[in-house]
């Protein structure tokens, strides 16, 4: 069963609307509004009076929660990590066959980036140098990398896959389903920005079809 996809918010719309803070909790509220904010505007260009204004409270406010606001980023970070950590354990942790449970992995994924965009949009800025100065996040990343590669290799050691670069393999579906919904619209005028269901749908195939050509062995896949 697919995973449901969550709407998508769209450009210039608010992830929450003034006084949220009041309604949904003003932690949440403020971690919603920063996620936004860093990923439209990157680390260094994100205020935090105006993520305070939006949320509809005061600056002093934000540091009842968050002591500044490299405190409030890995915090951001931090719960993307645990989102995309949680989806991965429950694929990889299944009672389904190897391949269903590669699939369930990377249908989990594609509806995570579909659905929380912005997460994504600031990895990529961090990738590019727009991050606290000495920030490190090596090893939330590196402990997700290795779930993922641990579960190819032992698919590969059961004879489920063939043998490939796991971690090479790894990066260039990540990076091609994060391409899909970030970069082509920029680079190709036909892409929409604001991808249908249908397009998310087209995507999956896509990306599993690849998967399955790396790693299909000769009897046929179950």
């Amino acid at each position: 069963m697919r995973t449901a996809i969550k709407p998508r918010i769209a450009d210039g719309q608010r992830a929450v609307q003034p006084g949220d803070g009041r309604r949904f909790g003003t932690r949440e509220a403020i971690l919603a509004t920063a996620t936004r904010s860093f990923a439209e505007r990157g680390y260094h260009r994100t205020s935090l009076h105006e993520v305070a204004e939006e949320v509809g409270i005061q600056k002093a406010s934000i540091f009842h929660h968050f002591a500044s606001k490299e405190a409030l980023y890995r915090a951001v970070l931090a719960e993307g990590h645990g989102e995309g950590e949680a989806i991965i354990r429950r694929a990889i942790s299944g009672d389904g066959s190897w391949w269903e449970r590669m699939r369930a992995l990377l249908d989990a994924y594609i509806d995570l980036v579909a659905a929380r965009p912005e997460q994504t949009k600031i990895l990529l800025r961090q990738s590019l140098g727009d991050a606290p100065e000495g920030f490190d996040g090596g090893p939330d990343s590196d402990r997700l990398l290795a779930l993922v590669t641990s579960f190819l290799s032992e698919g590969q050691r059961a004879g489920a896959f063939a043998s490939c670069d796991g971690l090479g393999l790894v990066l260039g579906v990540m990076g091609m389903i994060v391409f899909f919904f970030t970069s082509a619209p920029v680079v190709a005028s036909g892409w929409s920005a604001e991808l249908s269901m249908e397009g998310v749908e087209a995507i999956r195939r896509r990306v599993t079809a690849i998967v399955e050509r790396v790693l299909v062995q000769a009897v046929r896949l179950p």
